[in-house]
């Protein structure tokens, strides 16, 4: 029962991944639309703005892609039982910088436009969990392998 459990998670999550990705195609597509809006209808946004938006996006679009197939194998890789292995840990570990990519770049872009900075705020803290994540993974592969050799 608890496989089936597991499994039905793991589906989800994947279906979730998949449409982050595809949000993402989409928030590629309408950023030209969807800034020249915010620039015209909302007082605070300077039209110069609306540029630097669009530079900052597409810097973050090959991590940000990046991390979404990393996700991917990570769960196909979970729903296949492998789950302490240090392939993971590698998958870990690129989701990781490809948050402090995005968390960098998004920190270039606060310069000009103050609420990048929650962007990089948040960008930051995700990279940082998954980074302890990973070195927990790393740690836990140790340890099993050390038991292995104890019996």
């Amino acid at each position: 029962m608890k496989e089936k459990k597991d499994s039905g998670s793991i589906l989800f999550s994947r279906v979730l991944v998949w449409v982050f990705g595809a949000l993402l195609l989409v928030l590629d597509w309408a950023i030209w639309p969807v800034s020249h809006m915010l620039t015209r209808y909302l007082p605070i946004l300077h039209s110069s703005w609306g540029t630097m938006l669009i530079v900052c996006l597409y810097a973050c679009n090959v991590p940000g892609f990046m991390l979404i197939f990393c996700m991917d194998k990570l769960l196909r890789n979970l729903r296949k039982g492998i789950v302490f292995d240090s392939r993971n840990v590698r998958l870990l570990g690129i989701v990781s910088i490809c948050c402090f990519i995005a968390c960098a770049v998004c920190l270039v872009g606060c310069a000009r436009i103050f609420f990048l900075g929650f962007v990089a705020l948040a960008a930051g803290f995700v990279g940082l969990i998954v980074r302890i994540v990973k070195n927990v993974f790393s740690a836990a592969i140790d340890m099993r392998s050390e038991l292995d050799l104890t019996v």
